[in-house]
């Protein structure tokens, strides 16, 4: 799809192929390298050629007449290939043509390397003014429309008044009278801005579009920067050190000038002073009227700046707005599907919980029947952490006070012999634990306290359960000790084939923690150190 298509059938705007964009995206050893240099190169020594074959013809003769003097500037080869270049591949491409065949001819008029430099510089900022415009305003340069017809217009008269700088230079050194330096300057800004009208802008619009179609087909381009506020100030920075660097060049020579005429033995003429001020006040003057354009147009592509950026913080700011709500609509949506599913799971527990207690009721093996309430007691902790999420606002974590006073509750009346008074007392802080460590930790809970209604009060009557839990730095610190009998000195603990034990042992090694254990003829005492994340400790 070309530019024409992509700017809904209006024109093409001004997508530069860089040397970086070439360099970084392609090895010069490709076609789409070489290839566009190669051409470039060849017409580059043909801008050159002409330049050197015009320059022969010595058409800058200040004795020809002021229509001969435009004629050159409107056949500046060099000038016409530059614009062209600028506009179909990119400023990079025009510049260094015009510069070198300006440069050719100010040094081999006679003019130092210094000022035969600024002279070549003159026509850079001419470029300049034509790359400044078409980045910053997104413009068709085709010429299809009255818009785009104008600006180009206006910048064509504005790049040939930057250009024409290099008159005075080249005045100065040719030693020209204050009349003559005018024509010279008139007849280079009018010369180089009816060239661009009569000559660049035809071949924009006859052939813009279909470079730019060949230049899509090879290159995948990405789109243009858009126009920063570094990019502005650095822009007028540049414009203004080059225009002052001109004004102090044309200070400089007219100092020099009035030198000249002060040293000779011939009497001053007040006409030679005048001539040489008045030169100055052109100079003066011109760059004063560009900096004040650079300047206005700053502030328009400023407020600009400010109505795109603020647009666009609406733009984003009612996009967020809008995401927040469709999220939080989401996210309620969630919450109530979670819940529904805890709910669910919570309830097919129940129900396998139920059945296995009616197997339990219908059995009459005691050992079967004493499994099945083991069974029941492990299902029915996995239930209580379903429930408690579902209960809670936070679909994440479980209030570890609620969940394990449940556990331990349930578990005590489930296996507390008749005739037995075991007394149970729980001082659980109210920490939050994730559902995936909740569910571990309240199984292992209930296994050992299993195991102490099984074996520890086989000889007594009375007894207590203790569950205890302390915040210690970044760590809960629970302990669950019995009055019983202990374990025997004949029983290895680490060693034991009881699927209890078994997963005791697992759920600790699954939740990182470090168990101590302490065993007496007056009670057994398990010590767990589980190590929190900052977020469980808060």
């Amino acid at each position: 799809m070309n530019n024409t298509l992509q700017n809904g059938g209006n024109g093409i705007t001004w997508k530069p192929v860089s040397f970086e964009y070439l360099f970084t995206n392609f090895k010069f050893s490709s076609p789409k390298v070489y290839l566009p240099f190669l051409g470039w190169l060849l017409l580059l020594a043909s801008a050159l050629y002409l330049t050197a074959a015009i320059y022969e013809k010595e058409f800058i003769s200040v004795t020809l007449s002021r229509i001969e003097i435009v004629n050159y500037f409107i056949l500046n080869p060099a000038y016409i290939l530059s614009i062209l270049l600028l506009f179909w591949v990119g400023f990079e491409w025009g510049f260094i043509p015009v510069y070198l065949s300006s440069f050719f001819i100010a040094y081999a008029s006679g003019i130092d390397v210094v000022w035969a430099t600024l002279v070549g510089l003159s026509f850079i900022l001419g470029l300049g003014f034509y790359a400044l415009a078409y980045h910053s305003f997104k413009v068709d340069y085709s010429l299809r429309n009255l818009k785009s017809v104008v600006l180009f217009v206006v910048v064509s008269f504005l790049s040939a008044l930057a250009s024409s700088m290099g008159s005075f230079i080249w005045s100065f050194f040719q030693q020209l009278s204050a009349p003559d330096m005018l024509i010279v300057w008139k007849s280079w800004w009018t010369g180089m801005f009816f060239q661009s009208i009569i000559i660049v802008g035809p071949l924009l619009y006859l052939f813009s579009r279909k470079v730019d179609e060949l230049k899509t087909s090879f290159y995948d381009l990405p789109e243009q920067r858009t126009v920063s506020i570094g990019w502005i100030y650095g822009s007028v920075i540049t414009v203004s050190v080059t225009l002052a660097l001109f004004i102090f060049s044309g200070y400089q020579l007219g100092r020099y000038n009035i030198s000249e005429i002060i040293g000779t033995d011939r009497m001053i003429a007040s006409q030679d002073v005048m001539g040489s001020l008045e030169a100055f006040e052109i100079i003066a003057w011109t760059a004063i009227g560009l900096i004040v354009i650079t300047g206005c147009t700053a502030i328009y592509l400023l407020g600009n700046w400010n109505k795109s950026l603020r647009t666009e913080v609406i733009t984003h700011t009612r996009d967020l707005l809008e995401s927040q709500e469709k999220l939080k609509k989401s996210l309620e949506e969630k919450d109530i599907l979670f819940k529904e599913l805890q709910h669910r799971v919570k309830n097919n527990l129940a129900q396998v919980h139920g059945m296995l207690e009616l197997q339990e009721a219908m059995t009459d093996n005691d050992e079967f029947a004493d499994l099945l309430k083991v069974s029941k007691s492990r299902i029915y902790t996995m239930s209580l952490a379903h429930e408690a999420l579902y209960k809670n606002n936070d679909l994440t974590d479980i209030s570890l006070k609620f969940y394990l006073e449940q556990i331990a509750k349930i578990t005590h009346e489930s296996f507390l012999e008749e005739g037995k008074d075991i007394v149970l007392s729980c001082h659980i802080d109210n920490v939050h634990l994730n559902m995936s460590r909740a569910i571990p930790l309240g199984l292992m809970i209930s296994e050992i306290m299993i195991n102490a209604h099984k074996h520890a009060f086989n000889g007594s009557d009375t007894g207590e359960l203790k569950i205890n839990t302390e915040l210690n730095n970044k760590s809960l610190v629970l302990t669950i000790a019995d009055s019983g009998s202990g374990i025997p000195d004949d029983v290895d603990f680490s060693k034991s084939n009881s699927l209890g034990m078994m997963l005791v042992h697992s759920f600790t090694q699954q939740l990182k923690a470090v168990m101590d254990l302490k065993s007496s003829d007056k009670g057994t005492t398990y010590t767990f150190s589980i190590p929190l994340t900052s977020i469980e400790q808060s």
